[in-house]
């Protein structure tokens, strides 16, 4: 089993390891069906490879899918992990709805932990909240009440934009999640400063940039109908991204790192403000290769590699 570190977020008592488990992909079937077999054997992977930090929400998947299959793959080793999960999303038959009352917030935790069985959630998110949800006495009120019962250990938000981290921040999150990659890295560069000032954690997601930096695509690529992807990237996006994911291998020619998905992890965990990053795999096998990725000498990068990958980066 590999040994992952650990790493303290911030401004609390809590420790993530410095690769999670997501499991969007594995439940929701963003990226297509996923089959129970598949969605057990990749979990267990996870648990034996040394992952315990683990990033769900309730409404990927039925009946909070991604919360009872972490559970289910959990067993008696809760005290071994960290669990990250969301609030303010609803699955309904025409898309997801959102609810940031009270009510609404406050039964959302109390079915995530008992579909959890678990007593706290370590790290709750409010699941990409507008600036007047942010804003509202009623949310901020009940992420401080659930935290004074000892129902989550710190709260923040799940964020897609600058704005919405900088309100976040300014109405008192303790965590922020935002993606963060060699292909988006901007956000979260903007961020480091306030989130730096105020002692607040930065959680990365979408770090291979939904599959793109795993290296593997060809300008003809082409997604099922029931994979997001097909709506996220046109033909000729989705040849400009290849092409963009191409030159980025070619910035180191010798290991560490050997895989342009290496590259990708390590640049973003090099960065002293990220408390984790979320991975996605969707097989056991991809849950090796990401571990392996983070195997070997400390640091992830050199300071020589990392200002050269930014300056290329701001280069566009």
């Amino acid at each position: 089993m590999s040994t992952l570190l650990t790493r303290k977020l911030a401004n609390t008592d809590i420790e993530l390891a410095e690769l999670a488990m997501g499991t969007w992909g594995l439940c929701a079937d963003s990226y297509g069906k996923v089959f129970d077999e598949q969605r057990t054997h990749t979990l267990a992977r996870a648990v034996e490879q040394g992952v315990r930090t683990f990033d769900m929400a309730p409404c990927w998947g039925a009946d909070g899918l991604s919360e009872r299959a972490v559970a289910l793959a959990i067993g008696d080793k809760r005290a071994e992990c960290t669990y990250i999960t969301r609030a303010g999303k609803v699955a309904h038959e025409l898309g997801l709805v959102s609810d940031f009352s009270a009510e609404g917030l406050r039964s959302s935790c109390e079915q995530s932990l008992k579909r959890l069985n678990t007593d706290r959630i370590d790290v709750w998110l409010l699941h990409n909240p507008s600036e007047a949800e942010l804003r509202s006495e009623e949310v901020r009120g009940t992420c401080a009440a659930l935290q004074t019962e000892g129902k989550i250990r710190a709260w923040g938000a799940s964020v897609a934009s600058l704005e919405d981290g900088l309100t976040a921040l300014d109405v008192g999150a303790q965590v922020l999640c935002a993606p963060f990659s060699l292909m988006q890295p901007r956000i979260v560069w903007d961020l480091e400063s306030a989130c730096s000032s105020r002692n607040v954690a930065l959680i990365a997601r979408s770090v291979l940039m939904h599959g793109m930096l795993a290296g593997r695509f060809a300008t003809s690529k082409r997604f099922s109908t029931d994979d997001h992807r097909t709506q996220r990237w046109s033909p000729e996006a989705l040849s400009e991204r290849v092409r963009q994911a191409g030159e980025l291998r070619q910035v180191f020619t010798e290991a560490p790192p050997r895989t342009l998905a290496a590259l990708s992890l390590r640049f973003v965990l090099a960065h002293e403000a990220i408390g984790c990053a979320i991975m996605g795999p969707r097989t056991p096998g991809q849950v090796e290769s990401a571990v392996t990725a983070l195997e070997g000498a400390r640091p992830l990068l050199s300071a020589s590699q990392l200002e050269l990958l930014r300056r290329k980066l701001l280069a566009g």
